[in-house]
């Protein structure tokens, strides 16, 4: 069985704004201020680069470019509806099995795979990401820190740092904020409580205007009611409106005010759901395949149930079994990224490495050169020994798209021709990706030292300088 942790992580935004799971009610709900005064756009746009850099350090990312496909099609689906959208969505997937997700500056959405685990629907979890979208597109965290600095001698620095770290550290960052925020507690809670009505109303609206089922996000509440509400000491101090029935009723009375029509729910949720309790959560190959053969014996044509046995049956190395289960969901998804993405991991498992190449060639034919499958076909060539052609698949992605999975194919093709060079150069674009500034500057130095050709050198000094300069604008950013 899933395991998911009676009490719910919650992310705090600015100490009190707090994430999907302890929003409530809408009365009467009036939009606020721009929030400009304490926030510039700019600077929301820098924080969040410099937020997402943060969690690229220290949080357990799951790097996984068809859950990440799903996902940008999610939100991007739900952006395209949205009002108020100042700059891009980005969203990351952590690999966390408690269930939340979280809203930052610059449009950064985090979701942690537990959420992923409770979602009975595309619609319920498609609630939780319209309720942190709205946080952002009205601007709430910048409008709450025009509240606390009129009303205390607060800096943005103390706060912004507050909230990076209660990210990261929530343990440590609750302390900081508990000293940090003394006497403006329950003003704070008031000014936070009309932001969740806020998003509440609105998210709710956006699902509806993106073709979402609206009681999606009342659903989602009763599931997470169904958890508990039993919530980590560091941060009981900030559980000011927890879920309610009042505020379930609320949902659903704003849900009925929309005039019925069809809602469209993709069969990618029911895949999604199954890759990530499969591959990313703490249940046993062997217990999934057991769930996914009772769900299929009550419904042959559970595409989710079949999708999840074909992932077990890989894990348990029945590679055979596991191809007549995919093949079988193709018959009806035949270009689905998914049921792609398995086969091919079948088809090596099977070491029928030429078969696995013409399918991914036969499906960027017909679909083009999509990442999920060129990453997959370069994989195929890693294991097929030809690194020459999964080489120049990998660059061309990261031309288009930084991808650390592509990356760490090259990474590997790097080792297996001990081509220290140009390890020594990726590893530097790795980790300042990540935002780890001296192994970026280690590694920098270790290829300028490896590297014999003046170009590469010349590249590596250019990048330590990039690096530095990066790093020194991050740490100073706050102070500004």
């Amino acid at each position: 069985m899933i395991k998911c942790k009676k009490s719910l992580a919650l992310i705090v935004m600015l100490y009190g704004y707090i994430g999907f799971s302890s929003a409530i009610a809408m009365d009467n709900l009036q939009l606020g201020t721009a929030g400009v005064q304490a926030l510039s756009i700019e600077k929301e746009r820098d924080l969040g680069a410099y937020f997402i850099t943060a969690a690229r350090s220290q949080l357990p990312i799951i790097y996984d470019p068809v859950l990440q496909k799903y996902l940008d099609g999610l939100v991007g689906r739900l952006a395209t509806k949205a009002q108020g959208v100042h700059y891009p969505f980005e969203s990351f997937i952590t690999n966390d099995s408690t269930v939340n997700a979280a809203a930052f500056f610059g449009g950064k959405i985090m979701v942690h795979s537990g959420l992923f685990l409770v979602s009975e629907s595309e619609s319920e979890l498609a609630s939780v990401l319209a309720h942190e979208m709205t946080h952002v597109t009205q601007r709430h965290l910048a409008r709450m820190m025009e509240q606390m600095q009129a009303a205390s001698n607060l800096g943005i620095a103390g706060i912004i740092g507050g909230i990076i770290l209660s990210i990261i550290n929530p343990a440590a960052g609750m302390a900081s904020v508990a000293t940090a925020i003394g006497g403006l507690q329950q003003a704070r809670i008031n000014y936070t409580r009309e932001h969740e009505y806020e998003a509440d109303r609105l998210g709710i609206d956006l699902l509806y205007r993106a073709n979402f089922n609206p009681y999606g996000m009342s659903d989602m509440m009763r599931v997470l009611q169904s958890l508990g509400e039993k919530i980590n000491p560091a941060f009981e101090m900030f559980m000011t409106h927890p879920l309610t029935q009042k505020r379930v009723a609320e949902a659903e009375n704003r849900a009925r005010q929309f005039s019925p029509k069809a809602y469209y729910e993709s069969i990618d949720f029911s895949f999604a759901k199954s890759r990530v309790e499969v591959r990313y959560s703490s249940t046993s190959p062997t217990y999934n395949l057991q769930i996914a053969n009772t769900s299929l014996a009550r419904n042959a044509r559970n595409y989710g149930a079949l999708y999840k046995k074909a992932l077990a049956l890989f894990e348990l190395k029945r590679y055979q079994e596991a191809l007549d289960v995919i093949e079988l969901i193709e018959k009806t998804y035949p270009k689905n990224l998914f049921v792609i993405d398995t086969k091919s991991d079948i088809l090596l498992g099977l070491k029928q490495h030429n078969n696995a190449i013409a399918y991914l060639n036969k499906h960027i034919e017909s679909i083009g050169e999509n990442p999920v499958i060129m990453i997959n076909l370069a994989a195929t060539y890693v294991e097929n020994k030809d690194y020459n052609h999964a080489e120049r698949i990998l660059k061309r992605i990261n031309r288009e798209e930084y991808s650390i999975v592509a990356n760490e194919l090259l990474m590997k093709i790097y080792r297996l021709e001990n081509d220290v060079c140009s390890l020594y150069q990726l590893n530097t674009s790795v980790y300042e990706y990540k935002g780890q500034w001296d192994l970026a500057l280690n590694n920098a130095r270790e290829a300028i030292r490896k590297c014999s050709e003046k170009n590469a050198v010349l590249k590596m000094q250019a990048q330590m300088g990039r690096i530095v300069t990066k790093r020194n604008f991050y740490q100073g950013l706050l102070n500004q």
